[in-house]
Parts: C-alpha cells; sequence; structure tokens
C-alpha cells in the first residue's frame, strides 16, 4: 500500500516536468473534478476459514483542473457488497487528513464476488470488484543451507480450469522446539540484486516483488497454466546459532489484478526517463473505475514448518 506514496510522488514529479519539457500525455477525462485512490485487498486466511478480512487504505486526490484542498468536514461514504447485497457502510471516512488503515473482518466463501464504492460530494463514485479466490495448492518444500546460503525448493500444481496468480512470503524461525501452526515467525527478504540499470530489487524467478510491511513474490500461471511449477531458490544467509532454524512459505492464491498493478508500479518506477520525455511514458494499470489504484483478493495458507537440512515434505493447509 505504500505505492500510493510513490504514486502520488511520481504524478508530482510529472506535473513539475510538464511545465519545462514538451511531453505529451493522453489523459482521458481530465477535468475539475479530484478522484479517489484507493490500495486494498480482502484476503481469507487457513486459521480463519470463512472470514475474509479487509485492509485499504483511501486517499482523496485533487484534480490538476480543480481546487487544490478539502474542507475539514468533507467525508467518504465507502460500501461494501457481497454478490450484489450490501454488507458494511463507512460514512466516517475523512479526506483533508489522512484516516489511516480502514479494516473489517467479512464471511465470504470462495467465489464471492465482492464490490466497493467510495462515494463522496464532488467526486466520481470510484468502484472496484473482485473474486475471492479458491485455495491455494498444496506445496512440497524443502531447504538447506551450504556454503552461506539457503537454498529453498517448492513445487505445487496449478489448477488448468482457472487464470490464477500467487504471491509468496518466506518466513523462519529458530527455536528449540517445532513452532506451532499459528507461529509465522519472521518474513525473509530473498536477494536476487536489482535489476539491470536500476536500483529496484530483482523479482529472481518470479514476476514481481512488492513490499507492503511485508515482501512478496507474485507470478502469473500464464507459462505454467495447468502444470506443475518448480522453484529453486538460493539466498544469503546466516544459520543462527543456539536452537533449530525452520523454514515455511505463505502461499497465497490472490487475484490476477495485484500482479499487474505491482508490476505497473514498478514498471513505472524504472521509468524516470519518460517523465522528460527521453523514453515512452509508463502508465499505472488501475481496477478502480472512476478512480485509481487497486483492488484485489487473496485466500492464503501455509505450508508446514521444515528444518532447513530436512527432506522434502508437503505442505498442509
Amino acid at each position: 500500500m505504500k505505492n500510493l506514496y510513490s504514486t502520488i510522488i511520481a504524478s508530482a514529479l510529472c506535473l513539475t516536468v510538464l511545465s519545462s519539457c514538451e511531453v505529451e500525455f493522453d489523459f482521458k477525462e481530465l477535468d475539475g473534478d479530484p478522484l479517489f485512490l484507493i490500495d486494498g485487498y480482502i484476503r481469507t486466511e487457513a486459521y480463519s476459514p470463512g472470514t475474509g478480512n479487509l485492509q485499504m487504505y483511501l486517499y482523496g486526490v485533487p484534480s490538476a483542473a480543480g481546487e487544490r484542498e478539502f474542507s475539514e468536514e468533507a467525508r467518504c461514504t465507502l460500501k461494501v457488497y457481497k454478490n450484489s447485497e450490501l454488507i458494511d457502510t463507512k460514512d466516517y471516512i475523512t479526506i483533508k487528513d489522512f484516516f489511516g488503515l480502514i479494516a473489517d473482518d467479512y464471511q465470504v466463501a470462495p467465489g464471492d464476488e465482492i464490490l466497493i464504492t467510495a462515494e463522496s460530494d464532488g467526486f466520481p463514485t470510484a468502484s472496484s470488484r473482485t473474486v475471492i479466490p479458491q485455495a491455494p495448492p498444496v506445496a512440497e518444500t524443502s531447504c538447506s543451507v551450504s556454503g552461506g546460503n539457503l537454498d529453498i525448493r517448492f513445487s505445487f500444481e496449478d489448477d488448468a480450469t482457472t487464470a490464477d496468480a500467487y504471491a509468496f512470503r518466506f518466513m523462519t524461525m529458530t527455536t528449540d522446539r517445532i513452532p506451532g501452526e499459528n507461529e509465522t515467525g519472521y518474513s525473509l527478504d530473498l536477494s536476487f540484486g536489482t535489476r539491470p540499470g536500476s536500483t529496484l530489487a530483482d523479482p529472481g524467478p518470479f514476476d514481481v516483488t512488492w513490499e507492503d510491511g511485508i515482501r512478496y513474490y507474485g507470478i502469473n500461471d500464464e507459462s505454467f497454466n495447468g502444470k506443475r511449477k518448480e522453484f529453486e531458490i538460493s539466498t544469503p544467509f546466516e544459520l543462527p546459532s543456539g536452537g533449530t532454524t525452520y523454514l515455511r512459505i505463505e502461499i497465497q492464491r490472490i487475484s490476477p489484478e495485484r500482479i499487474n498493478y505491482e508490476t505497473a508500479i514498478t514498471d513505472k518506477g524504472s521509468n524516470a526517463l519518460g517523465f522528460i520525455g527521453l523514453a515512452p511514458v509508463t502508465f499505472a494499470y488501475t481496477n478502480i473505475r472512476a478512480g485509481s489504484g487497486c483492488f484485489s483478493s487473496g485466500n492464503s495458507a501455509y505450508t508446514d514448518w521444515v528444518p532447513v537440512c530436512g527432506g522434502i515434505q508437503s505442505g498442509k493447509f
């Protein structure tokens, strides 16, 4: 969600550059209306089956052609629908001052369509839809330490009947006992260096990586639809002294719009030359109608904890 800040900063940079360079931008429907910038998701967890956790940030963004300030009294009304039925209304979200994290839980199931709308006087009504994905596949994992690197191997079978996307988080924990199912340990950032000619993190064998307090690695199933996908990853790792170090992987089946959005944000961040007319301009993907940002969904599960020197074990979800 911190990508929202990058989007706002990039927009400001774009406006500054436009005052000094002749670069043509094709902005559709640019007028005096402000818009809502939304970044959020609704996700189910293996430990809370049937419950979808909504987390979202929402900002009011002034139009370049309209008023630059919002009143203290301005409020946004966020409505949440499940399969066309209104299930929640939040009419207290401040616009002038950053409201903070919007969070709630709802009863959902795979296949449910979730619609959100954001409304306020003077704004076009922003809306977005997403469908709760099916449970993620079972993954087989193994790992070992050699030469100062942690070698991770995992694989899973993709569903041939659906267009899927996945997000992975890697976690470790050093302890004198086998960690419990509800323990998440510490997130492990994989190191693949940086993208060529860029300071942005290289995603390695994945399509994109992003961070929102937690580092995720995402991939679309376009190249392995209906097949078994295998990963072999090696990342620098110093084995802690004392106790046994365990690894587990969070695997989410996510709606493809999240991968599309994070990929577009990365591409935009890599294209500074586009803002000064020295390269084609890159525009960020959005699935927010009459607004900007991304609203997505996910279904999350975890593999078993595996000792870093252990053999292959099947993840249980």
